[in-house]
Parts: structure tokens; sequence; C-alpha cells
């Protein structure tokens, strides 16, 4: 098999020849710059320090890269990885260990003959746990970081809405043993060159205008920069659009937009009196109240006017939830803001409707996106952590090398590459349509009708098989926290085969009605618009 097909993302110059380079207990040995690759290589490959160093890796800043670029060659007996920062380094021993991992029949773990030179397309690539409903546990997150850096993701968001701390009680310090757990992913984050992202969410009831809460909440932000955070956002989104407090409409005024005001004076007072005193080397990002959509509205002129100009601006696309988001979106957003734009995608998150997941690719965003003003993407996954990791594996893909994203065959990667996703394949197949309100599988749905129409049968009776036989007993993360949809498709197709039975004059009434209920008493929505209404007309035909 193509060594391409299990590296992700896709790098942008690679060749690779026959011979190999065998790695079993090979040796690794770098700069001091290129620590964290080193240790990370030497912890995959069980290399002790000592050994003949057989992989060598060192940081060059005037190796002509881009920023978080590197070069891997591999080749008599030997692999050199150079990067442009540490972030390169570490981003080339990950590109190794994911040719490692590619099948070879002659040698236990090896690479390819090889000459990589790779470099991101866009500089942020990550995630953001904003969504609504349970919060990820801490394993879950630990475990997020983990995939993150195997895969280049570069940032991770705290920002889960339901942590009380985050968002309806932000004023409020950490307790002690929730300190500990931030501090704990701060440190994994910085150890796998992931920026870690700390956002609260005080627009709830905070009195813009007051310096008491403008202290509150610089002083939440100190509790977390003495746990190691030192990357921050402040979200303002999904509260009211007016301002609700009568000192803040006498400091801002009643006109349209001025709660845009507001929270520019609070992002202007938090970077002077926070984070330059502090010297962060970041700036702030906000998310604004208004922040679907690429119209100029009066929040956003004030927001052009008023925000410093330094300030990242997240915005979800032309909706809050879409299908496609193309490059004049972008501009034009970015436009509306007056500011550079970063996308909170909101794929795969599930928490408009908890009965569904997400398992497909990220689809229908724009790949030509020279000039356009977009710092990156960060997605928005799923309450199901690591069963969000199938679509983010190609949101790696996709930011790291636009022209090479082809949705589908990131997927077939994403599949490949993540325990007990190629296992469950008929279930992710049928749980991979997006935008959410889009078929939930046009060719399901297709073999569904032309059997209405007469048949033939056989293509949806095969489909409906390999749905009815999933397997139950899957071992993995994948498979626990898809458990319920595991059981609501085994169902279903039980249900579509018992009706395309009757349909077919070799199945009962009474069955086919039996499996119908089974199938629609499961709260997990799998194919749930389109395998209940074939059987109901195949039973309203036999039964008129």
């Amino acid at each position: 098999m193509d060594v391409l097909e299990w590296i992700v993302p896709c790098p942008k110059k690679a060749t690779f020849g026959i011979s190999h380079v065998e790695l079993c207990d090979a040796g690794v040995q770098g700069d001091t710059a290129s620590e964290s690759a080193v240790t990370e290589l030497r912890h995959a490959l069980g290399s002790p320090a000592c050994a003949t160093p057989l992989v060598q890796v060192r940081v060059d800043a005037g190796a002509g890269l881009p920023p978080e670029g590197y070069t891997l060659t591999a080749g008599d007996g030997r692999v050199s990885i150079v990067g442009a920062d540490p972030a390169g380094a570490f981003y080339g021993a990950q590109t190794l260990l994911a040719m490692a991992g590619a099948p070879c029949a002659e040698h236990a773990v090896c690479v390819p003959e090889s000459d990589v030179r790779d470099w991101p397309d866009l500089p942020l690539r990550g995630t953001i746990e904003g969504f609504y409903g349970t919060p990820w546990t801490h394993a879950d997150r630990l475990d997020h970081l983990r995939f993150s850096a195997r895969h280049k993701l570069n940032a991770y968001v705290y920002a889960p809405k339901d942590d009380p701390f985050h968002r309806e009680r932000w004023r409020e310090p950490y307790p002690e043993e929730e300190l500990a757990r931030l501090a704990e992913l701060v440190g994994q984050a910085a150890a796998r060159h992931v920026r870690f992202v700390f956002a609260l969410s005080p627009g709830l009831s905070m009195v813009y205008s007051d310096p008491a809460d403008r202290a509150a909440l610089r002083a939440k932000a100190e509790q977390v920069w003495r746990a190691g955070v030192r990357e921050y956002a402040l979200l303002f989104d999904d509260i009211p659009p007016e301002l609700s407090h009568l000192p803040d409409r006498e400091a801002y005024g009643t006109a349209e937009g001025a709660s845009a005001s507001a929270h520019a004076a609070v992002c202007r007072d938090f970077a002077e009196h926070f984070l330059a005193p502090h010297g962060a080397d970041r700036p702030l990002t906000m998310v604004p109240t208004d922040y679907a959509g690429t119209a100029r509205t009066a929040y956003r002129d004030r927001l052009a006017a008023e925000l410093p100009a330094d300030v990242l601006v997240w915005w979800t696309g032309s909706d809050v939830v879409v299908g496609a988001i193309s490059a004049y979106d972008m501009t034009a957003a970015a436009a509306s803001y007056g500011h550079r734009v970063a996308l909170w995608d909101n794929f795969p998150v599930n928490d408009f409707d908890f009965s569904r997941v997400f398992l497909g690719p990220l689809v229908g965003r724009a790949t030509e996106l020279e000039d356009v003003p977009i710092e990156g993407i960060t997605a928005n996954p799923m309450v199901e952590a690591a069963a969000s990791r199938i679509a983010l594996t190609t949101v790696a893909d996709y930011a790291w090398h636009l022209a090479a994203y082809d949705p589908a065959r990131a997927h077939e990667r994403a599949i490949r590459l993540l325990p007990g996703a190629a296992e469950l394949l008929p279930l992710v197949e049928a749980c991979s349509a997006w935008p959410p309100g889009d078929d939930q599988s046009p060719a399901l749905t297709a073999l569904c009708a032309a059997a209405l129409e007469g048949g033939p049968y056989e293509g949806l009776r095969a489909e409906l098989t390999r749905l009815a036989e999933l397997p139950s007993d899957v071992p993995g993360p994948i498979a626990r926290e898809l458990a319920r949809w595991v059981s609501a498709a085994r169902d279903m197709g039980a249900a579509g085969l018992a009706a395309l039975d009757l349909l077919a004059g070799a199945g009962g009434l009474a069955a086919a009605e039996e499996a119908l209920a089974r199938a629609e008493a499961h709260e997990a929505n799998v194919l749930r618009k389109v395998i209940p209404p074939f059987a109901r007309q195949v039973l309203e035909r036999v039964t008129a």
C-alpha cells in the first residue's frame, strides 16, 4: 500500500524509493531545540539514548522552510529530520512515525527511502471544545492532545459551555483540583506543540463598564496564568444582542450595535491591563455576538472601529452550522469585522441534536485561500470525544495541505488509522451526511426508491444486511461511545430487511411491523429519515 495513505495530514512534497531503513532499536539523537521530537521518537520506537544514532533531528531556522515546516530524508540506513523550528522538528517526527506504521512484509519497523519537504498552509489548525452538553473528561482531553499532536493540529481551545466556571460562574476561581487538571492539560499541550487557549464567556452576567467586573475577569485569567495558560479568548456568543444593564446603556448607549462597543472595551481593557503587563506572546481572540454571516451590521461596524487591531475574530460561516464556506465568504466576513478572522467551524458538533453523530469528512470548505484573510480553522467537535476523531482527522488533512484535500480520500485514511472505525464502517457510512439537514444517505434512499418501483432488490438487501450484522463487541473508545448507535443501526437494518421481505412476498406483516417498532424505539438516530419511511410505504402498500 502507498505509504502516503498512512500519513495524515498529507505532506506537501514527498518521494519514496524501494529500499528501506529499519528502525528496530534505532538510536535517536538531536539538538536541544529538537528535544520534544527526540523524546517522542525514543518513546515510540523504544530507542535507547545510548544506541548508535540512526535518526538525527535538529532545528535550523536558516533552512529556508516556513514556520512549522520540516524536511525528512531516509536512505543508506539513516534518517535525518530538520525542522524550521521546534514544532517543525516535532512534526517531522510525527511523519516518520506515521510512515513506520505502514505495513511492510519484510521488516518489523521500517520506513521507505524518502525525501519529504513539508509545511502547513494555515497557521491555526485545531479544535475548540465549545459545545453545549456534558464536557469531555480529563482523560478525553489528554487523549485528544495526543491525537492532535499526531495529526499536526496545533491548537486546543478550552471553552466547554457547561463548565460552570467558564460561563455561568465565570467570576469564581477554579477549585484547586480543577486547576490542577487544567495545569496538567497546559503542560501536556506544550510538550506536544499544541497551543492551549483558555476561553471565558462572561457575557451572561457581566456589567461591561464596571471596573469590579473587569478586575474579576483579570483575576480569573491570573489564576489560570499561574497554572501555565499563556493564550486567552473572550467569548460573547449566544447572549442577548442588546445591553442588559443600566450602567452599560449609560456608558455605551442604546443604539443598534451598542453592545459591540462594550465588548470592544472589555477586550481592550483585558489586552492593556492583563496581556501586556504579563508579556503575553499571542494577542487576544474573541467571539462576537454577531458571529455568523458575511454582511456588515451596526454591531460589526462598531467592532471594526473600536476593537484593538491585533485581536483575532472567530466566525462560524454564512450561518451557525453550514455545509459550504467559500473564499468569498471568508473575505467578506473579514471585511465586515475589519479584522482578520478564524473559522470556528461547527463541525462535527452535535449539541443541537444529541441523537445524531456525524462521522463523515469535512466537506464544502474552500481550498484556494491565497490572499484570503483567514488565520485558520478550529473545529467544534461532538460530545463523543473519541468518535469525533474520525471527522477531526479530515479537518487536520484539510488545514495542513489545502490543495491536496480530497474529502473521500481523507475519510478513508481516517477510518484506516483510528482503531474501531473500520469494523464499524457501515455505521460510519450511515452517519456521514453533512450538513445535518441533508439526506442521511442518498445512496440508500435511491436503493429504497428503486425497490419500491419494482427492484432490483439485491443492492438494498446487501446494504441493509451490513447494518443488521454490525458487530457489537468491537473494542476501543470509539466503539464504546457509539454503542447506542450500533444497536440502533442493527435494528434499522433488520427493519429494512423485514420490509424488503414483505415487499418481495417472502415475509409476514406482523414481523415487519414489530421490526419497525423496535427500530423506531431507539433514541439514537441512524437513518431515521430513510428506512422507516421506506418500511411504512411497504406496509401501506401491503395493507391497502
